[in-house]
């Protein structure tokens, strides 16, 4: 009798830590269907030091093709690269982009700086969250228009 409320209580265990897939502004979600072919503007990035926060988020904007390539605008700049999705998981292959000089203020080489190091990912009512390594820093989206 122990053992089967044993199993019983295991499998409620396991059934609630599953990972569940739901369309953004459903709360958390780690379904790569929901983030590809959207522009999303970057607002800020939070770090244990500091938050970075983007005053013209428009300026900063990233696209995920279904075809694996990342259109990026990096304040006066244009750029692309590749990219590698999964369940809750995303890397950047080289970003390749303009090299204008942007005003004073710009955050062009924080974009830059951060994108490519970005491990996963998550959706969270309605907000894209690019997570930095080693618990380093998270970088927030919101849905732009194209």
């Amino acid at each position: 009798m122990h053992r089967l409320i044993a199993v019983i209580l295991t499998s409620m265990v396991m059934a609630g830590c599953a990972t569940r897939s739901t369309s953004p502004g459903e709360g958390r979600s780690m379904d790569p269907q929901a983030v590809l072919g959207k522009l999303w503007q970057w607002e800020t990035t939070t770090t244990p030091l500091e938050k970075i926060e983007v005053t013209a988020p428009e300026n900063y904007t990233l696209l995920l093709e279904p075809d694996g390539r990342a259109r990026l605008r990096i304040d006066c700049n244009t750029g692309s690269g590749s990219f590698e999705i999964d369940a809750g998981k995303l890397t950047f292959g080289p970003i390749m982009s303009t090299r204008m000089a942007c005003p004073p203020g710009s955050l062009d080489g924080v974009f830059t700086r951060d994108l490519p190091r970005v491990v996963s990912f998550f959706l969270n009512d309605g907000r894209l969250y690019l997570e930095l390594p080693y618990d380093s820093g998270t970088m927030q989206f919101r849905a732009g228009h194209e």
